[in-house]
């Protein structure tokens, strides 16, 4: 067990991919005098890479969900639910709503990203939102339902040609169809549209965008690239080319922001409005605020908004967190140029890309859920697992 200073608080502002190696890390290795404190509006978070295969009837919603109850308390850390709200750095506190200020020695911020759907007139409405999970899965189980009725939705459409968007597409016909199916219901009945607004797959190569395109031309998925929506309105979107696109039901997957309380922390911010990192992971103006995920970005490095780097940078917060109590350098996080993305498509089937190369198929996805699966015990069953332990130690030391 490492040894430090006598008090410090840590405070890490939401329940992100990155935070959960923060938690597990502070578990393993405790420092004492370090109080650790998580805030996060969703008790249960979300582990993104496994969101399709809920939509597809593959995993159950709870499979997705990583509580932080018991890694909180594996931690060793106070779990505070609810909503960043603000940082006031000359008190060194965060702003919680609903709940006192709570005072920070170091502050961590992974509170993600918001979906932004103000160019889209009557989208906030008329259109699901695919984030926040905690929102749009309760809106997606009560599709689902409708869709069974005779005069349920059968013309289906989604907003973003993204990896998002795909996925979700392809995911929301498999599962519609499944269940129209085991209902005796006619699936042809039902059409699902796909609009990207610029090309399918815009931040993959070319081969994996071909690979795309022809998974979707198999599902007879209507793809609509080059077009973007501007008015979604009950039963029909409005597109860019001034077509009426009839759809009785509209997922929107598009452009995000960061959280509008940024704007007001007096952090340096990038062109975008996330905040501005140090390859450190530190703010450029902060030496004791960190932060990772989709909310920020590290100048030196960019890179798109995408999980696998939340997830990478996990390992190299908790450390430089730890370093930054004991009075030791930060160490740099140097993302990839080229890494591995897994795109399911409905079925038990996926595209693998790397660099200028990608392949699809079974194995893709079975490789994919075997990842999504590791990733998922290792903060769920080993966590519990590691629980049971300490318990039966403690026990067994008090005899």
């Amino acid at each position: 067990m490492r040894r430090g200073p006598r008090e410090i608080d840590i405070v890490l502002l939401g329940g992100g991919h990155a935070h959960v190696f923060v938690l597990e890390a502070f578990g393993v290795s405790p420092i004492p005098g370090v109080r650790l404190t998580v805030v996060a509006k969703e008790l249960a978070a979300p582990y993104s890479g496994m969101l399709p295969g809920f939509v597809a009837g593959h995993y159950p919603l709870e499979a997705c969900l990583i509580d932080l109850v018991p890694l909180a308390r594996f931690a060793g850390a106070r779990l505070v639910h609810g909503s960043a709200i603000a940082i006031d750095r000359k008190e060194r506190s965060a702003l919680v709503e609903g709940q006192p200020p709570i005072r920070y020695d170091l502050l961590s911020i992974d509170v993600g990203i918001t979906p932004d759907m103000s160019d889209i007139e009557g989208a906030r409405d008329h259109a699901i939102a695919v984030k926040p999970v905690s929102v749009f899965a309760p809106k997606w189980q009560e599709l689902e339902q409708r869709a069974l009725g005779d005069d349920g939705p059968r013309r289906i459409a989604v907003v973003g040609g993204g990896a998002a968007g795909v996925e979700l597409v392809l995911a929301a016909r498999h599962r519609l169809r499944q269940l129209a199916a085991s209902r005796c219901l006619d699936r042809e009945a039902f059409s699902f549209s796909l609009i990207a607004g610029g090309d399918v797959l815009p931040s993959h190569n070319g081969l994996a965008r071909l690979l795309a395109r022809r998974a979707l031309a198999r599902a007879g998925v209507e793809v609509l690239e080059g077009v973007s929506a501007t008015r979604i309105a009950p039963g029909r979107i409005r597109l860019s080319t001034g077509r009426e696109l009839p759809a009785d039901a509209v997922l929107v997957s598009t452009k995000a922001t960061p959280p509008g309380w940024f704007a007001v922390t007096d952090l340096l911010r990038d062109a975008d409005g996330y905040l501005a990192l140090r390859p450190t992971l530190q703010a450029l103006n902060d030496d004791e605020i960190f932060a990772a995920g989709d909310c920020a970005s590290v100048l030196d490095h960019p890179r798109a908004k995408a999980g696998v780097f939340a997830v990478r940078q996990g390992a190299v917060l908790a450390d430089n967190l730890v370093r930054r109590v004991l009075g030791e350098a930060a160490r740099p996080f140097i993302p990839q140029r080229q890494f591995l993305t897994l795109v399911s498509l409905g079925e038990k089937r996926a595209i693998a890309a790397r660099g200028p190369i990608a392949a699809a198929g079974r194995w893709a996805w079975v490789w994919k859920d075997r990842i999504d699966r590791a990733f998922m015990a290792r903060f769920k069953e080993r966590v519990i697992e590691r629980l049971k332990d300490r318990k039966l130690a403690e026990a067994q030391s008090g005899q």
